[in-house]
């Protein structure tokens, strides 16, 4: 156990030492401030050590802050559901009694269960963690047991102050032992279940069967909470404490008891290494073509549609797209999978509410500029565009015959079409989804209204990403972008969307002026790209 408690130590003076080096490093590279910071800073151990000491003691009231601030969340999470489906005024300054259980109740599922049960799970030794046993050559077997056995109390006893204003509170002091050992109760059992299902060959990964099973329990037992709230009583937790305890126990007993801890960490450093593997894969290149190379990686070679009918740059388009169909419709589906989530979500409050939502027609134009956003983060345009260039532009480009302005117009018709096509079935779901919303009691002339702005947002979000790759072409042959415009109109849509969503100008004149808008300047965009795309739409050197 000593061992154990030295090596925590240790990693607690590393991974202060490495932020206070980064900190130094960059302060080093401050135009005034740098020159000032000698190099051997970084060689002052006996300046390091006073300054980790320092830094650890202020750092104490802030940890024990956040804990405190993870609880009162959980309370006022309580305290809304308890409101609003009581239909009561949501006043959080007058807390109703069965607030406390509920919110603990709800803390002690997310927190000991679901997160800390379920990442005893999860296979994976971050990248820091490896890198401190590598570098100081220590016990792989102690270092495991380190994290395993020490950080739960550690962690715990930060909770410690809150714990005692919520029992205070309260009224009840059972939450104090019950939230001191949530935390250990949810690791040891949870890395023992995981270590006896390894022992027997079940391995977990990531997204195993085993976390979905977790998070999936985790979120019925919330709702059951919240739903059958009138039933809980402080009663029950007694006999959790009991449980709590013999769960310690018993995990505690297997974990200490197991002889192949190398096994183990071998299993998890493999799986690490994966992780990094594909962390990698997911952030290569710049964010303007990071979307196209994950869909080439996700690119399978299945039998398409038949196109021996197309021809010329048709064919090359339609054979482009058949051949990311099936990538492109996951994206597709993965947005209207939110968006149907986010519909269910309301309507299950409505029916537990047992009160229906009257939402006026002042209400619902106010709401309306929303739309921007939702339709900003839906589209489609900017994942075309990265996957036209990664996937075909950046070969064909080299060709003189691709750069000729009949080609160049082909291709961008028939992907902004496509485009069209993959935007407008999200929009078009959007505008169901608001009629449902509403239970279509509102005007015909407001729906029409929402029918306009949102065609206008799906020519708009197909046209914009399209129009700029195509009017700039910043890339190079390397994939990296020269053009400092294409960069700030790449996210000027993000900041448009953002204002609609503050500016206070919701009525029929502002979303008609801005639909009207957003038509003109695809209409002026296309003018210009059929002038200016056969000039501009090369690789750049």
């Amino acid at each position: 156990m000593k061992t154990i408690l030295r090596y925590f130590w240790y990693q607690e003076k590393y991974n202060l030492y490495r932020t206070v080096n980064g900190f130094f490093y960059y302060l080093r590279k401050l135009p005034l401030v740098g020159k000032s910071i000698p190099e051997s800073i970084f060689k002052s151990y006996s300046f390091k050590s006073g300054l980790f000491l320092i830094l650890h003691v202020l750092s104490i009231p802030s940890r024990f802050l956040v804990k405190g601030i993870w609880l009162t969340i959980y309370s006022c999470i309580a305290a809304f559901w308890i409101k609003l489906l009581s239909n009561n005024q949501l006043d959080f300054w007058q807390i109703p009694s069965d607030t406390w259980l509920l919110g603990f109740s709800m803390w002690m599922v997310f927190v000991g269960y679901t997160y800390r049960f379920g990442k005893g799970f999860e296979p994976f030794i971050a990248k820091s963690e490896r890198e401190f046993m590598r570098n100081f050559g220590l016990s792989q077997s102690s270092f495991l047991q380190s994290q395993l056995f020490v950080e739960p109390i550690i962690t715990s006893l930060f909770y410690l102050p809150a714990l005692l204003i919520f029992s205070s509170l309260s009224g009840n002091w059972l939450y104090l032992p019950l939230g001191l050992l949530t935390i250990p109760t949810g690791v040891f059992s949870g890395h023992a279940l995981n270590r006896a299902l390894f022992n027997r060959g079940i391995f977990a990964r990531r997204n195993s069967w085993q976390s979905w099973v977790i998070l999936g329990t985790g979120l019925v037992a919330a709702a059951c909470l919240i739903l059958f709230r009138n039933h809980l009583s402080p009663i029950f937790l007694l006999p959790v404490l009991v449980c709590q305890v013999l769960l310690i126990w018993f995990g505690y007993g297997y974990l200490k008891q197991q002889t192949n801890h190398l096994d183990y960490l071998y299993y998890c450093m493999d799986q690490s290494l994966q992780m990094d593997k594909k962390i990698f894969e997911m952030t290569k290149g710049n964010e303007y073509i990071r979307q196209g190379l994950q869909m080439q990686a996700k690119l399978s070679m299945e039998k398409g549609k038949d196109l021996s009918h197309l021809s010329g740059m048709t064919y090359l388009n339609a054979l482009l797209f058949d051949r990311y169909r099936s990538v492109l419709t996951k994206k597709l589906h993965f947005r209207l999978g939110c968006l149907l989530a986010i519909v269910l979500f309301i309507e299950g409050i409505r029916w537990f509410s047992k009160e229906d939502i009257e939402i006026s027609n002042a209400n619902y134009i106010e709401g309306l500029p929303f739309a921007f956003m939702v339709m900003y983060a839906a589209s489609m345009g900017k994942a075309v565009a990265q996957m036209v260039f990664v996937n075909c532009d950046i070969s064909m480009l080299h060709y003189p015959f691709y750069r000729e302005a009949k080609t160049i117009i082909a291709g961008f018709h028939y992907r902004f079409l496509q485009t069209v096509k993959l935007n407008a079935a999200f929009s078009g779901s959007l505008l169901l989804a608001l009629i449902i919303f509403t239970r279509a009691q509102l005007p015909i002339e407001t729906y029409l209204l929402t029918a306009l702005l949102l065609l206008s947002l799906t020519a708009l979000f197909s046209f914009h990403d399209l129009f700029i790759y195509y009017i700039l072409q910043p890339f190079t042959k390397d994939m990296e972008v020269v053009n400092p415009v294409y960069k700030f109109l790449s996210g000027a849509l993000y900041w448009v969307a953002y204002l609609n969503t503050q500016l206070d100008l919701g009525s029929h004149t502002y979303i008609l002026l801005v639909s009207l808008a957003m038509i003109a300047y695809v209409s002026i965009g296309y003018w210009i790209l059929l002038k200016k795309a056969p000039q501009t739409f090369r690789l750049k050197s």
